[in-house]
């Protein structure tokens, strides 16, 4: 199978628009680290993810976004199983770029189903604790 991360980050834009979970999933491995310039998190658990992913979407709605879109600019193989990429996130509102795109890099590694999955993400926001906002925001203690 081989890598095209354009085509990956497509499907995990379309994951999030369609707020499928399963799908989100498909793509991804545990554990999942996210690191940004102030934090670094590990998510140790599937169902973390599952918590994770739907706190993500549930922001999006809740902070006005419509869409989304993840720009691949860059990838790099690492090797025959690993490889990074780097892509822009642009979100919208009422069709417009809302807000200042921003870069993160994507971690993907090949498993002995021969699948890539995303296994780490670094971002150029300060924080990844989307939970912890929407919690906030909610009232929640779900984290």
């Amino acid at each position: 199978m081989t890598l095209d991360l354009q085509e990956f980050a497509d499907e995990v834009v379309d994951a999030i628009r369609r707020e499928d979970v399963d799908a989100y999933l498909s793509l991804m491995a545990v554990p999942y680290q996210i690191v940004t310039a102030t934090e670094s998190r590990t998510i140790e658990k599937m169902e973390g993810l599952a918590d994770h992913f739907a706190t993500y979407c549930k922001g999006l709605r809740q902070l006005g976004f419509e869409d989304l879109s993840h720009k691949m600019i860059s990838t790099t193989l690492l090797g025959p199983d690993l490889a990074v990429g780097i892509y822009q996130t642009d979100l919208y509102r009422d069709d417009h770029l809302y807000v200042a795109p921003f870069r993160s890099v994507v971690t993907v590694r090949r498993g002995e189903d021969l699948k890539w999955r995303a296994v780490a993400s670094a971002h150029t926001i300060n924080h990844a604790d989307w939970t912890g906002r929407m919690d906030a925001v909610s009232g929640s203690t779900n984290i």
